[in-house]
């Protein structure tokens, strides 16, 4: 779908380990611990990373508590429930999670064509995407800082013990090691928004005011004390990126978009039927932001006093569309008023 660029956003995330981390590396090891961080050799030594994927999914799974949080049956369960054969407690859990996440989008619309689809999906597979279309939302591996010192310092051994549920005790032989990233490692990663609508950058603007607020752990071990992290926007210029939040649109749009507006694809589009999309998809901003050209985009970069502008207008209009988003229950009655 939308086989030409509208709008983009992109920004760098700081994340700061508050506490122990550990995102697994899913093998077995024949020495060392039993568990240990995932690894990736880079600059010419091996180094511990925060993987994308893993990311991308805590930020799924957070938003779409927060949105069925501010409306029920909203966000979809995005596992399929397929008629195979499960156990009793995935079965009690799946019907559980129905009376808070509608089905599936990706079994609801995959024989639709991608924008259709698009139009039928539920606010986090618009974002995240689903098995019919990719998503709007791509999110890089987090790296260490360069000249860091590798992984050998930013690690610690750490044992442990099963309980006895019937002594309260040790469990005799079920003694494991884990190897977790230390407090106060930073990794850098970089959010790449394309083609959005308002209420999905104010969707991410949440994620990440909800991690700079320490309320999303992320890896293994999170009942336990691990995986507390805290994440901010970089406003530091790096390399090409000058820092904030960068918004663009290609040049030959930009002289529609005033600097005291900021337009989503709805609005870019004006068409509320091939995509689902609202012909009100703007912020008006309390403070201007200057379109520059650069190659072929216009950029706008927002820091301070306009970061903080659009993060709390953006948030309101997330709020206010999820408020407005029909639920399961009212789209079954639409679409039989609309066969009537």
């Amino acid at each position: 779908m939308l086989k030409s660029l509208v709008n983009e956003a992109y920004l760098r995330l700081s994340i700061t380990t508050m506490g122990p981390l550990l995102i697994k590396t899913g093998y077995a090891t024949l020495i060392g611990a039993d568990m240990a961080p995932v690894q990736t050799y880079r600059n010419g030594q091996q180094e511990v990373y925060l993987p994308g994927s893993s990311l991308k999914g805590v930020f799924r799974s957070h938003i779409e508590k927060v949105v069925n949080s501010i409306k029920p049956l909203v966000a979809c369960d995005p596992l399929p429930q397929s008629g195979g054969a499960r156990g009793a407690s995935t079965e009690t859990r799946r019907d559980d999670a129905r009376q808070i996440y509608r089905s599936s989008c990706g079994r609801d619309i995959e024989k639709l064509p991608s924008h259709k689809a698009y139009a039928s999906s539920c606010p986090t597979c618009r974002l995240f995407g689903s098995t019919s279309f990719i998503g709007r939302i791509s999110i890089d591996d987090a790296y260490l800082p360069t000249g860091s010192g590798g992984t050998k310092s930013l690690v610690e051994h750490r044992d442990g013990i099963a309980i006895d549920r019937l002594t309260g005790g040790t469990g005799g032989g079920a003694k494991f090691d884990l190897e977790v990233v230390t407090i106060g490692t930073t990794f850098g990663t970089t959010i790449h928004l394309r083609n959005f609508e308002i209420w999905q950058l104010g969707m991410l603007f949440v994620i990440i005011q909800d991690m700079e607020d320490e309320l999303v752990r992320i890896g293994s071990g999170r009942s336990r004390g691990l995986g507390k992290i805290k994440a901010v926007i970089s406003e530091q210029e790096e390399g090409s990126h000058p820092g904030g939040v960068v918004l663009s649109t290609v040049r030959t749009n930009h002289e529609s978009e005033l600097d005291s507006e900021l337009w989503g694809l709805g609005h870019w589009l004006e068409d509320e039927t091939t995509y689902g999309t609202k012909r009100d998809d703007m912020l008006k901003l309390s403070q201007s932001v200057a379109h520059t050209p650069h190659g072929v985009r216009s950029v706008r970069v927002f820091k301070g006093a306009a970061l903080n502008d659009i993060k709390e207008r953006s948030i309101d209009y997330f709020v206010t569309r999820m408020q407005q988003w029909p639920d399961s229950s009212e789209e079954t009655t639409m679409g039989a008023s609309q066969r009537r």
